[in-house]
């Protein structure tokens, strides 16, 4: 997405938000034009919450400022709107991914809910520094607001979260034994888990990830077969792609191992411990043929995109086409087919007994760079490690202040620098109240405040936190 259709998307969020406060101190919350005016200002954010970790602005002198750009047009426009914010004390808000609309909806109505006047001014701003809302968050420019933003949302959403990943790792598994028996694939159940998923994504992206790290040690083959499809949505989501085609990536994802069903056990098995890059020419034939069927069934299941034939066909297929020639659709290999490579093998690599004895994510992101434009898509590539960066959210890490956190948030702007919740202190102690932090931070002579120095095994001594789990 480029940088003025989003910047037109903050003016068109930014112009809704005015609106919204208006409406509702105008008309009460149950009012028609109140539910519209929220609507519409939810599904905005929402679009930019594709593209943005959240949504920060800010007033500088009579000027609202988004990401330290002052909007001059819009805030001549919007001057009484502006006026009133200054009013309250509200010089800063950040809303952040995640939100839903019922917790918007209590943050406007609570902010509308007075003249902006002397003791009801005062009313509204004890209302919300009072409020437990836990993805927004207000306060004065430059100033770092007492209340810290919760990266998990409350418990309820977390429950549902984890039974939905459950119930895509048991369609998986029972759609594999259904076409062992000769049934057929379930497109709808398919297509709904995959919605799932999406929503998922959307609402609380870290938690998602979180939930994948803790799985992608477990043994269960389908689970495999979900994270990959985790990792493909979250690709596109990053390229800002439409939900009506994520839908199709995320089946095409889901089922790209479903050619395995042609191979025996035992070689299963064997190939399972087996990384692309890795496979023998022995191993070869049985790839090739495993792809072939695997795209045979797609195409014959009445409802499946033909996309998910040829991600199925192509995936295993190298980036630079050196390795055994296969006729592919089209000249080029499919752009979601790539993408499903990259998901394939991070996930695989993950899965190893020796995962962390050899280095951990760190290496594993040394390897696959290595591989960058012979194996992967050299762009696709670095896409998929600025979603969710060297240490994915999960991934217990040691620092350089000897404390022992859990990365629970990527960051944008620096791939080895994640927002961190610090659970250890430098003794090996637990911390009563974790804290987070985030390690794009400096001191006053510009040094970091704190660095990972490695990643460790959530098996050893220091453990994630189970409200993670």
């Amino acid at each position: 997405m480029s940088d003025s259709t989003i910047k037109m998307q903050i003016e068109d969020c930014l112009t809704r938000f005015a609106r919204s406060v208006q409406v509702c101190r105008l008309y009460e919350r149950d009012h028609p034009l109140v539910k519209e005016a929220l609507d519409g200002l939810h599904s905005t954010l929402v679009r930019i919450f594709w593209v943005k970790e959240e949504f920060t602005v800010g007033i500088v002198g009579n000027e609202l400022a988004y990401d330290k750009e002052p909007l001059y047009e819009w805030s001549e426009r919007r001057k009484g709107f502006i006026g009133y914010l200054k009013a309250l004390g509200m010089k800063k808000i950040s809303i952040l991914r995640g939100c839903e609309k019922n917790e918007l909806t209590e943050f406007i109505t609570t902010l509308a809910g007075g003249s902006g006047q002397g003791d009801q001014a005062q009313a509204i701003r004890d209302r919300i520094a009072a409020s437990t809302w836990p993805h927004i968050i207000t306060g004065d420019i430059g100033i770092e607001p007492k209340r810290k933003p919760v990266p998990i949302p409350r418990e309820n959403f977390k429950e549902l979260l984890k039974q939905n990943y459950q119930n895509s790792v048991d369609f998986l598994t029972q759609t594999f034994e259904n076409l062992k028996g000769n049934q057929s694939l379930n497109v709808q159940s398919a297509r709904q888990i995959v919605e799932g998923l999406i929503k998922n994504l959307l609402q609380n992206k870290n938690l998602l990830l979180i939930l994948t790290s803790l799985k992608g040690h477990d043994e269960n083959t389908f689970m495999h077969g979900v994270n990959v499809s985790v990792f493909t949505l979250l690709q596109a989501e990053v390229l800002g792609l439409e939900e009506k085609y994520m839908v199709e990536m995320g089946m095409a994802a889901m089922l790209h191992d479903v050619g395995k069903l042609s191979l025996p056990t035992a070689i299963l098995k064997e190939m399972e411990n087996s990384l692309l890059e890795e496979t023998s020419r022995a191993r070869e034939q049985q790839q090739f043929d495993q792809d072939i069927s695997g795209a045979k069934i797609l195409l014959e299941t009445e409802g499946i995109s033909p996309l998910a034939a040829i991600a199925a066909f192509e995936h295993n297929i190298r980036y630079d086409m050196t390795g055994p020639s296969r006729k592919i659709y089209g000249k080029k290999l499919n752009m979601v087919s790539m993408m499903i490579t990259i998901s394939d093998y991070y996930d695989r690599i993950r899965r190893r007994p020796s995962y962390y004895e050899t280095g951990g994510p760190e290496k594993a992101y040394e390897e696959m760079m290595k591989l960058s434009g012979k194996l992967f898509h050299p762009d696709l590539l670095q896409n998929f490690f600025s979603s969710i960066g060297i240490f994915s959210p999960g991934t217990l890490v040691e620092l350089d202040t000897k404390e022992i956190g859990m990365v629970i948030q990527a960051s944008m702007l620096d791939i080895r620098r994640p927002q961190v919740e610090i659970l250890y202190d430098a003794s090996g102690e637990r911390y009563k109240e974790p804290f987070i932090v985030n390690l794009i931070e400096k001191d006053r002579r510009g040094q970091y405040k704190r660095s990972i120095v490695k990643s460790i095994s959530p098996f050893d001594k220091f453990k994630v936190p189970d409200k993670y789990q």
